[in-house]
């Protein structure tokens, strides 16, 4: 029975004297207040109707020492059993358990209850079918093709489940046709763009929850953690401002103040040893501001005509010159200006254009890109 089904059915069963007393504990309508104890009670307790009883005995009109009181008790029941008929009318499920002493014992089943559709649209629709996508398995529900693999998704996402639970409670509030068309779009997916991560961080989120706690009540932490080469001792941190994680390419970062160096760093949380993870004393004096590096880059003609990295800040071409290359013939290329925070991620990002892009400066920056190539030329002599 669905809910506009159940409130009909109520409607057509009127109230009688027994359940209304307008001098019930707890509410002008004697029905209406046992109705709401009834599932207080229910939600989170397993009663049998004698535990009822007890507990509320002056909305059931119970009295033990009155001298109609068996006449009383066979009214208490008839109640309760309306009482049970309709909240099952009004689509809550009843769990109902046989005991040894041949009495049943009541509790709601969790998230049963009147149900009314969502006024979505067909497009919302897809959208929620397209949000759940981005973190389930692609794969679910297709048939695995080993020449023809599908885009796989890490179970590595360590919000995963409960964004998918969330998404489901939705769904399960969809009208049957908006259900069905949800289910389509997810057991075979025509977008695949799945928010999956470069290695498995399900272990990280207590150490997300620490740091989530530590950013709310202002504190400073310290922490072990894990040098680039594994070979190397582990490295300690301590006097930690955290700002911020975010989800970068694939990974997970706290982006954190660090007293010692004076500046901001990045910290990838599968590296974070977890257990050494701990808040200190100190709180954090002052809200910091990461100071964006200004840096600019030559870039090959073609590859700025068809749209820059958006990876920066900001950027601006300042202007396109042409150029010979090393056989003589004519190329074009665009100087760039742009900012970002981490000077790493920029070098990062120069090396995948290769040789269509030149980083011009800072004479710093322009440095450590040099050094960068020359440690990779080494490998290839």
């Amino acid at each position: 029975m669905n809910a506009k089904q159940g409130a009909d059915a109520s409607l057509r069963r009127q109230p009688t004297d027994e359940d209304t007393d307008h001098t019930s504990p707890g509410s002008r309508n004697g029905q209406t207040g046992r109705i709401l104890r009834l599932l207080q009670l229910l939600m989170f307790n397993e009663c049998t109707r004698k535990d009822v009883f007890e507990r509320l005995a002056p909305y059931y009109k119970i009295d033990p020492v009155a001298p109609d009181a068996q006449n009383g008790s066979r009214k208490a029941d008839r109640t309760f059993e309306r009482d049970i008929e309709f909240l099952e009318e009004q689509g809550f499920e009843l769990k109902k358990v046989k005991t040894s002493e041949k009495s049943i014992r009541y509790s709601l089943m969790k998230g049963s209850g009147p149900r009314v559709p969502l006024l979505f649209t067909p497009t919302e629709v897809d959208g929620l079918a397209l949000l759940y996508n981005m973190f389930a398995d692609p794969t679910r529900y297709a048939q695995i093709d080993p020449t023809q693999p599908l885009p796989m998704q890490s179970p590595g996402n360590p919000f995963t489940e409960e964004i998918l639970s969330l998404i489901e409670k939705f769904v399960t509030a969809l009208p049957p046709e908006q259900r069905g068309q949800f289910d389509r779009w997810v057991r075979k997916p025509f977008v695949y763009f799945n928010l999956s991560t470069v290695t498995n961080y399900l272990p990280c989120r207590a150490t997300i929850n620490s740091i989530v706690q530590a950013i709310l009540n202002r504190q400073q932490i310290q922490f072990e953690y894990t040098p680039i080469r594994r070979e190397q001792a582990m490295i300690f941190h301590e006097r930690i401002d955290p700002y911020y994680i975010t989800y970068m390419e694939g990974h997970f970062y706290l982006i954190g103040y660090s007293h010692k160096t004076n500046q901001f760093l990045e910290y990838r949380l599968d590296r974070i040893k977890t257990e050494s993870l701990k808040q200190q004393p100190n709180m954090i004096d002052v809200m910091r501001r990461r100071r964006p590096i200004e840096f600019r880059f030559w870039i090959d003609g073609d590859i700025a005509r068809r749209g820059l990295s958006q990876r920066w800040l900001t950027q601006v071409e300042e202007r396109e010159e042409a150029y010979l290359d090393e056989q003589g013939k004519e190329h074009r290329r665009v100087l760039v200006r742009a900012t970002a925070y981490s000077a790493w991620r920029v070098i990062q990002q120069m090396l995948k254009y290769g040789d269509k892009a030149e980083l011009v400066d800072p004479p710093h920056l322009r440095e450590q890109m040099k050094a960068t190539i020359q440690r990779m030329a080494k490998y290839y002599q």
